[in-house]
């Protein structure tokens, strides 16, 4: 998947990369990304070893921000 990175406020840094997508995600859903190769690999594939650089490991369901 083609993905954006974003603050914790939601806001667009203009950072893209492709992520391999092992949990499902969808169109518009916040995600977690390994962007690491063993993370990445082992996650999408269960396996070590396999030519991942970036893999999308989590949905996120919502983002609580304490207030300082």
């Amino acid at each position: 998947m083609l993905c954006r990175q974003i603050t914790p406020e939601g806001e667009d840094l203009e950072y893209t990369c492709i992520a391999l997508d092992s949990v499902n995600a969808g169109v518009g859903d916040t995600v977690i990304i390994a962007q690491e190769g063993w993370s990445a690999s082992t996650a999408s594939t269960g396996k070590p070893g396999a030519a991942i650089d970036s893999a999308i490991v989590g949905v996120v369901d919502y983002v609580d921000l304490l207030e300082s």
